[in-house]
């Protein structure tokens, strides 16, 4: 680097430490030097040999109406913009103001558009195989598990789908065991279907996966779930509005289910609800539904 290479760079940062307004932009270096002096003025006459605390001095540069917008410099590989030198602090406020969001708002707002995200992940997509591989690693599921309650019905019940499709695969790749962190949210989610969407949930659950299901954790408490609310909308008076097949489907798979039940041994699920057996009663003769009962508890 030349002399005159230094000199420019020298000036450069020389520039930069000028302010029009020092006690708007320098606040603290200002207040701290005028506390000094005062505390200087205050001491005795007689005291002077205490040597002056340095005190950072700028040269200041005057600016011209009239300069070369770009600086070349030989030898560089880029170009430096003058305007910016003269005015770094002017640049760097040149935004829009935003007002100040707390610790609620910025919150909701990052998952509001995280969601938003996460709603053009599933336009994108036709069995989930580009969303899967987010849901393979602990990260995803537990970012997955925070993010589902701020999802809408429609996304939610989407995000439900793909896991209840893909859950051989998420099963076998759950080494850490990261997959119960979703039950939670999940369970929120089931609680609000209708029986239609509830059957198209379970056809997805039983099509390939019931018999892994049954004997994984997760898997066998989302199929406890799903059955509960089943038996939850059979036992309201809210009318079900079901799809045409809808309760073919729906007392094929209890005998499926309660087949499969009866004959493997299952794990403890993470939760078990209270009318799974009310359920099994409807459409099961006695001794299998002993042996259900003795079988899940």
């Amino acid at each position: 680097m030349t002399a005159k290479e230094k000199e420019w760079i020298t000036r450069l940062q020389m520039i930069q430490l000028q302010s029009e307004h020092p006690y708007l932009e320098d606040y603290y270096y200002q207040e701290y030097y005028r506390r000094i002096e005062a505390k200087m003025a205050e001491e005795e006459l007689g005291i002077r040999g205490k040597r002056e605390p340095p005190k950072l001095t700028t040269l200041y540069i005057t600016k011209t109406d009239s300069y070369t917008p770009v600086v070349h410099i030989e030898g560089s590989l880029g170009q430096v913009a003058v305007s910016t030198c003269y005015s770094p602090r002017r640049a760097i406020s040149a935004v829009h103001g935003v007002q100040a969001q707390g610790p609620l708002e910025a919150c909701s707002s990052f998952w509001r558009s995280l969601s938003s995200d996460t709603i053009l992940c599933f336009k994108c997509r036709d069995t989930g195989g580009e969303f899967l591989p987010f849901l393979l690693v602990s990260k995803g599921k537990r970012l997955l598990s925070r993010l589902l309650p701020f999802l809408k019905n429609d996304a939610a019940l989407e995000m439900l789908r793909i896991v209840t499709s893909n859950l051989p695969t998420l099963m076998s790749r759950d080494t850490e065991e990261a997959l119960p962190v979703l039950y939670p949210p999940f369970r929120n989610v089931i609680g609000g279907l209708t029986f239609s969407q509830l059957i198209k949930v379970l056809k997805d659950l039983t099509s390939d996966s019931l018999t892994l299901a049954c004997q994984n954790k997760f898997g066998l408490s989302l199929l406890y779930a799903l059955l509960s609310q089943g038996e939850k909308l059979l036992s309201s008076s809210v009318p079900l509005e079901p799809s045409i097949g809808d309760f073919e489907t729906w007392t094929d798979t209890i005998f499926q289910v309660a087949g499969q039940l009866s004959q493997c041994s299952l794990v403890e699920p993470l939760l078990l609800p209270s009318n799974l057996l009310t359920l099994f009663c409807r459409y099961l003769d006695k001794h299998t539904v002993h042996q259900l009962k003795s079988n899940m508890e």
